[in-house]
């Protein structure tokens, strides 16, 4: 955790001309909407995804990114990442547990410790399976695990490096993944896991490798996903993989200084990407 928190803190910072309205964001890691608002994460102040700090919040936008409330979530939080919304719910993973907020009022309704099953202190990504299931990515320990929302059991179904963007498609039922590997901007990979005779099974999906982060379907057989590209110097991209011909095709856009974990409204074919480093939102036509 020390090697990435020190990566993280060197990042050079530039200026992106494609934000918008976001003043009030402080290094943003993930994005969602309930179709109204967008829900923005920020890890605070200090650019430290593992620091037990109670600097990290909620922060409210409207869907062409204006502010609308700076800070949704009453309770502390420390470094939230990633999200899902349930029944008025939005549920947030802050470093070991997962943490569930009334929307309309930003009460703490619920906690989950992820710790005790995982080990993990690095819980990242958050994906909806139905009303009761989440599935979250443990990037420290480079796990998945399965969380009932109302019982508040955990348990592990797969073991993936740098596990970080997550994504379940009601559709096929199928969870798709993509990793990052702080030791090699290049080694992160894209995968999928289904579940035979109810057997959770990884499997990679195709050759195209990088530093991903966010991940989202497109349509029945593209994933869009977005990738750091570098640690050092702002280098970051979104590319879309056509799972069919297994080929990935590099968006043209201005260099993103540490694309997120990025929302997409796939039926306007609108991105909503948080730049971390910068403390910006980008919202982009596909």
């Amino acid at each position: 955790m020390k090697s990435l928190i020190t990566l993280l803190t060197g990042m050079v910072l530039v200026i992106n001309t494609m934000a918008q309205d976001s003043l009030a964001l402080s290094h943003p890691e993930s994005v969602i909407s309930d179709g109204k608002f967008l829900y923005v994460t920020n890890i605070g102040k200090a650019m430290d995804p593992g620091a037990k700090d109670g600097d990290g919040y909620i922060s409210k936008l409207s869907l062409d990114g204006k502010v609308i409330e700076h800070k949704l979530n009453i309770s502390k939080l420390n470094a939230p990442k990633g999200t899902a919304i349930i029944m008025g719910m939005l549920y947030v993973a802050d470093i070991d547990r997962i943490i569930g907020i009334e929307m309309a009022t930003g009460k703490q309704l619920a906690e989950i410790n992820l710790s005790p099953v995982t080990g993990s202190n690095f819980v990242n990504d958050l994906t909806t399976r139905d009303d009761f299931t989440l599935y979250a990515s443990c990037t420290d320990v480079g796990k998945i695990a399965e969380v009932n929302i109302r019982t508040g059991n955990v348990r592990v179904v797969a073991d993936l490096k740098g596990a970080n963007g997550i994504t379940y498609d009601q559709a096929t039922k199928r969870l798709y993944t993509c990793s990052f590997d702080f030791q090699n901007m290049k080694g992160g990979e894209l995968g999928v896991i289904s579940w035979k005779t109810k057997v959770p099974v990884y499997e990679k999906l195709c050759d195209v490798q990088g530093a991903f982060d966010g991940l989202a379907l497109l349509d029945d057989h593209t994933l869009v996903v977005s990738d750091w590209g570098a640690m050092d110097h702002p280098a970051g991209f979104v590319e879309k993989v056509d799972l069919k011909t297994k080929q990935a095709t590099k968006l043209d856009w201005p260099v993103i200084n540490g694309p997120a974990d990025f929302y997409l409204n796939a039926s306007e074919k609108k991105i909503y990407i948080p730049v971390l480093v910068e403390g910006k939102l980008v919202i982009q036509q596909l």
